[in-house]
């Protein structure tokens, strides 16, 4: 949030704004209405003005994106196509098994029942510590 008081950072976004509203508005404002934390709150609506005052256009139309032109910026992967991918992903498996009979199927590092700490050695000190926090 300390980018927005910067002019540097704001004349960026202005400049890239075909870009950068389209990833930044929706998020800004879902979580302008719905953070939990009433100050984080009050920042994030403040973020939402200033992006208003920078182009209320771009700002308008960023909100109105189709969900199929929104899939293109979003963080998260939709529920849905997560379980498609996953469910293509055991065919694809399924036949290679059945095809080769020595077929060892590869680890996938980002599901439900591993940590990215099983496949980055980076992360052991992070999950020490909220080891250590959570005794």
């Amino acid at each position: 949030m300390c980018f927005f008081e910067n002019d540097y950072f704001l004349a960026i976004l202005k400049t890239y704004k075909d870009k950068t509203f389209p990833m930044l508005v929706p998020v800004i404002v879902d979580l302008a209405d719905h953070h939990w934390h009433k100050i984080l709150q009050d920042s994030l609506i403040a973020l939402k003005t200033i992006l208003k005052e920078i182009d209320l256009f771009a700002f308008e139309e960023a909100l109105k994106m189709k969900p199929e032109k929104r899939k293109e910026y979003r963080i998260k992967q939709d529920t849905d196509e997560r379980k498609a991918f996953d469910e293509r992903w055991e065919q694809i498996n399924g036949s290679l098994k059945s095809s080769d009979k020595g077929y060892k199927e590869p680890a996938l590092p980002f599901c439900e029942n591993k940590l990215i700490r099983d496949y980055n050695q980076l992360y052991y000190k992070v999950y020490d510590k909220v080891k250590a926090v959570d005794m």
